[in-house]
């Protein structure tokens, strides 16, 4: 079985039981009126008949999709239910959804019927074996994927999980299942597992049943019936666990400017960074303050600029300029990377047996298990505790060809890092819309470090990625150093730094750890909760 099914099922066993205490199933389709639903985003049509819900496409021309959506929201729940859709139009289930500027946003149980068309796009599925299928010989087949819907695209698409692909029955009715329990996200077509994930970014929101937009009309239905739920209970809002629906970035490509949107951490509110150089570490060219009114935010700033959102567009009106943004998401491309063949897994999510706790001014030698420190979620991840002491691999590393790792930020101003042999740190904080200044992945405690030229920073919530390698300080017979550390790092996929040469260490760091060629992998507590999955190394 390929490497990233594994990794699956790795962490479907750190998640464990979801689903840990029973609750009632209830319908939410009564079966003869579409009582508590009501319809969001286009123009298509639904209707009841015979116990069965019937969505149908719209002559109306508009580009963007239509849902009929529950009026009440859930967050933590398992989802069951049946569709039948004509082989030319994709459909889908939303969960933990929002409406917003006119669209709905959110995850979203994919329906892909096509069964006819084969796919010729990129990223290439994978049969049993792990080979790549050739471009034109079988259908896409993602029936069961998770999209993220008018916001980030696919978060788990079926490339590398044949048996899946292979569950969906065109023409015939079939069952999905979605399981949602705090960060952790499950989905199933047939009874076989699609999707394994974890992700926050949305803890609560309404479902929905899809009825995908045409470029060319032409009359298709989606039918959907025996829908019913086992809700667990909302997750907590305003907490500082949830992303904000105000946060994010558009670009113009046409004048190639960057807009930003952000929480000021002094004065706590909106603001939008407008920059000529995309993700440059430069002051931005104009900053714009927000207001919201009700589910709708505006922008404006003293020199009569003003800024608005419609329809996921970000138009922005001032002297000498005249923007038109589209929402851009971005996504690491080695984010959820499986560890390669030969490499150390550090942490899969199941256990800490990898990590150490250290006392108090300690640094190179660990004295407990590490589960003193630090938590491990439900959903398989380390979270750092405030107050607790830091970790560090119980193996000492020198070159290192490659350290993966993934983190997020909880909301909450955020200053820890990851240090090398624990002495170089790469410093892991909020540098969303932060502007100029030293941004998420510059070095923390170097002597006249030079800052990265770019800051591709995510929000709060949103995964990270950390790549690096590693070349160690080099030393004589008698212990002098003959040569210095170098370093390469990628943050979300984007250069940093490449072979930079590491010298004087400041603060605590330089004072408690002795210079020698090798050294632990140290993960940072420094008074904030925020977490780690997935790490591995190659030496």
């Amino acid at each position: 079985m390929m490497k990233q099914i594994v990794l699956l099922v790795l962490l479907c066993s750190s998640l464990g039981s979801i689903s840990a205490k029973e609750a009632q199933w209830t319908n939410l389709f009564d079966g003869k009126t579409l009582n508590g639903w009501k319809v969001l985003g286009g123009k298509a049509t639904f209707r009841v008949e015979r116990g069965t819900i019937i969505g149908t496409t719209s002559k109306g021309g508009e580009n963007y999709n239509t849902f009929l959506c529950t009026e009440k929201e859930y967050g933590n729940f398992n989802l069951e239910f049946e569709f039948l859709c004509e082989e030319d139009l994709n459909s889908g289930v939303a969960f933990r959804s929002i409406f917003a500027d006119g669209l709905v946003r959110g995850y979203q149980f994919e329906i892909d019927p096509d069964k006819t068309n084969k796919y010729v796009a990129y990223p290439h599925n994978l049969d049993e074996k792990g080979s790549v299928i050739p471009a034109g010989k079988e259908p896409r087949s993602w029936t069961g994927g998770v999209y993220d819907e008018k916001r980030r695209g696919w978060l788990n698409n079926l490339t590398e999980n044949p048996k899946a692909r292979a569950a969906f029955i065109p023409g015939k009715w079939n069952k999905g299942r979605i399981e949602a329990h705090k960060d952790g996200i499950r989905t199933y077509i047939n009874g076989v597992l699609a999707s394994s994930m974890v992700d926050y970014m949305t803890p609560n929101g309404f479902i929905g049943l899809q009825v995908h937009w045409l470029k060319k009309y032409k009359k298709m239905e989606v039918r959907f019936r025996n829908i019913r739920i086992q809700d667990f209970g909302l997750n907590p809002e305003g907490s500082g666990e949830t992303p904000d629906r105000f946060i994010g970035e558009w670009l113009d490509d046409k004048i190639n400017c960057l807009a930003q949107s952000y929480i000021d951490k002094s004065t706590k509110e909106y603001k939008l960074n407008v920059s000529k150089k995309p993700y440059a570490n430069v002051i931005p060219d104009y900053i714009l303050v927000g207001t919201v009114d009700g589910k709708n935010i505006s922008f404006s700033n003293e020199q009569g600029f003003t800024a608005i959102i419609e329809k996921g567009l970000l138009k922005i009106k001032g002297e000498g300029l005249d923007f038109l943004g589209s929402p851009v998401i971005r996504k690491s491309p080695t984010l959820n990377m499986p560890a390669p063949e030969g490499a150390e897994i550090l942490f899969d999510g199941n256990d800490l047996r990898a990590w150490g706790g250290l006392k108090k001014k300690e640094w190179l030698k660990w004295s407990f298990d590490a589960d003193q420190s630090v938590e491990l979620t439900p959903a398989g991840n380390i979270r750092m505790i405030p107050g607790n002491q830091s970790i560090i691999s119980k193996k000492d590393y020198g070159d290192i060809k490659h350290l993966h790792l993934e983190f997020r930020l909880l909301g909450e101003v955020t200053n820890g890092g990851v240090y090398m042999q624990s002495r170089y740190e790469f410093n892991i904080k909020d540098s969303w819309g932060q502007g100029k200044g030293a941004p998420c992945g510059a070095f923390g405690n170097l002597v006249n470090a030079k800052e990265p030229e770019f800051n591709y920073s995510l929000p709060p919530m949103v995964w990270q990625t950390m790549d690096i390698q590693y070349k160690a300080a080099r030393f004589n017979g008698k212990g002098e150093k003959i040569a210095n550390a170098r370093v390469s790092m990628s943050l979300n996929g984007m250069p940093i730094y490449e072979d930079y040469e590491l010298d004087i260490i400041k603060g605590a760091a330089g004072g408690r750890t002795p210079l020698g060629p090798v050294g632990p992998i140290y993960l940072q507590e420094h008074g904030t909760a925020y977490e780690f999955r997935n790490i591995w190394v190659i030496e």
